[in-house]
């Protein structure tokens, strides 16, 4: 019988090594079949794939013959393979298509709530606006609450509209869903595998859906599952709680608890779940690097982790003696930006900066990640150059993106949506300018970069809030006042172009004050 073996470390590096050990020492006896390594997301896909290829040395710096599909992909293929279900993860059931059921289906639940939402003017756009909000809450419903899906499909909750609306959705659609199929899935599993011998390997994983790691354990019986979860702490720290938790328990008892670690307690929370429920896995070993000896603190970064990995706060502050100057330590900096297109200037500024100070580190070494890459894509172009294009230049960095759906890969699509965006807004200056930063629009309207850093001051100087005008301002329930509005900073912009350099200027027309230095460079940007 094999089983289900966590492979734990505090270094995705270290974890690596111990897949490439793994994969090297269970060859297929078929040297065409693939090796199946389930990965989180793409780009941690791109990252194992050059790992690998780096230290197989035997291998000539390639990678290939291992397939990494992503949970859900495996998912879908397992099912379909084992039931014949082409869409346990998709078909109607996928939010884009779930939408439109939902929409149809909205007239059938009311309830005060719900109509004095769509009782407006734009009622047309409120629902569909709804629908596909419901639809990827009802998605993720199904992953990570299929017990409340099904119970709602048994007749529970009835007073709740949710449940309501779902009821009705699920009668239109006669295709079974994924908490319906996972038993049959896993029963499946469990009787005769999945018609695959070799280990299944899946890393780097934070958190799984609850069906996918059914799924695994089903399919341990018959064949060996290697996981290999990125445990920052190398002490158990399943039983951490943030001090909000803790002092909002009303039981006593519950104050004797430690936060232990800050971080980990506040930020840790999915692979803290996550490792709960790998806890009672058949096999268990101890973490790869739990005998690697304590390391000297070198920087502030490096205290930091430290403090994680051995679940010591104070270490941060007794293992750390700052430099006199806080910039030479530069391993853990804030910087503070005041648009997303400055981000990325300063990014490449830091960037450059690393890759001339030290020779060894590479573009490939480097990633870069924020809570939404989505919204940087269309201006990366005008910061770092085209993607995936190695140029000779001294401030060229060869990039590339992943993670990211095609329309906002190209700068157009995001333009297009925040046109449309821009539409509905309140009008705040951040969200013009915003616009103006796509390079495609920049070029409409002949804004080179000097012209567009002598709009952003100007428009600030003006006091300029958000709304167009006094009407906007009254449509929004707000007093209808031209104060601090587009209208209001436009006449300043005027007059102060008009009057000139004259200081002593008085009000236009008893209300407008000229705003001085509007001149020179940057007026026709303006006009």
């Amino acid at each position: 019988m094999d089983s289900l073996i966590v492979h734990r470390a505090s270094r995705t590096e270290r974890l690596a090594d111990e897949l490439i050990e793994q994969l090297d020492a269970h060859r297929p006896d078929n040297p065409l079949a693939p090796q199946t390594v389930i990965v989180p997301h793409a780009g941690m896909r791109r990252w194992l794939l050059q790992t690998i290829a780096r230290r197989r040395e035997r291998a000539r710096g390639i990678a290939a013959n291992v397939d990494t599909p992503l949970p859900w992909q495996w998912l879908q293929m397992t099912a379909l393979r084992m039931l014949g279900d082409a869409a346990l993860v998709g078909g109607d059931y996928n939010a884009d298509r779930l939408r439109w059921h939902i929409h149809a289906t909205l007239s059938h639940v009311s309830t005060p709530m719900l109509d004095a939402y769509l009782d407006s003017d734009d009622r047309a756009r409120r629902r569909f606006q709804l629908a596909t909000r419901l639809a990827d809450v009802f998605s993720q419903y199904l992953v990570y609450r299929p017990d409340m899906i099904l119970r709602w499909e048994r007749g529970d909750a009835r007073e709740d509209w949710q449940a309501q609306l779902w009821r009705h959705v699920r009668a239109r659609i006669t295709a079974p869903h994924r908490a319906e199929r996972l038993p049959a899935l896993a029963d499946a599993l469990q009787r005769a595998g999945d018609r695959q011998t070799e280990p299944l390997h899946v890393f780097g994983v934070s958190e799984l859906p609850p069906d996918v790691l059914a799924s695994l354990r089903a399919l341990a019986v018959h064949r060996a599952i290697h996981v290999y979860f990125p445990d920052p702490c190398r002490q158990y720290w399943t039983f951490l709680r943030p001090r909000r938790a803790i002092l909002a328990d009303e039981n006593a008892e519950a104050l004797y608890f430690e936060v232990g670690h800050p971080l980990l307690a506040s930020l840790g929370r999915v692979g803290q779940d996550f490792s709960l429920a790998l806890d009672d896995a058949d096999d268990h070993r101890d973490p790869l690097d739990d005998d690697e000896p304590p390391a000297a603190i070198a920087h502030r970064l490096h205290a930091v982790q430290e403090s994680i990995r051995h679940l010591e706060p104070d270490l941060l502050r007794d293992a750390y003696t700052p430099p006199p100057d806080p910039r030479a330590d530069a391993s853990l900096r804030v910087h503070v930006c005041h648009t997303r297109l400055r981000e990325l200037e300063v990014l490449k500024d830091q960037l450059l900066g690393f890759l001339a100070d030290d020779t060894a580190l590479q573009p490939r070494d480097i990633v870069v990640m924020a809570p939404d890459i989505a919204a940087y894509a269309s201006l990366l172009p005008a910061v770092f150059g085209d993607a995936a294009r190695y140029t000779d230049g001294a401030d060229a960095i060869p990039w590339h993106l992943s993670d990211v759906a095609l329309a906002h890969t190209h700068p157009l699509f995001d333009g297009f949506t925040k046109l449309l965006d821009l539409a509905d807004s309140r009008f705040r200056v951040s969200d013009v300018l915003d616009w103006l930063d796509v390079p495609s629009v920049a070029r409409r309207f002949g804004l080179d970069t000097s012209a567009r850093e002598a709009i952003e001051p100007r428009l600030r100087r003006t006091h300029i809030a958000w709304g167009l005008d006094a009407a906007m301002k009254a449509e929004t329930g707000a007093a209808a006042i031209d104060a601090n509005s587009w209208s209001f900073g436009f006449d300043r912009l005027y007059a102060g172009w008009l009057a000139g350099n004259d200081d002593t200027a008085s009000l236009i027309d008893g209300a407008i004050a000229p705003l001085p230095g509007v001149s020179g460079a940057g007026v026709d940007a303006i006009g």
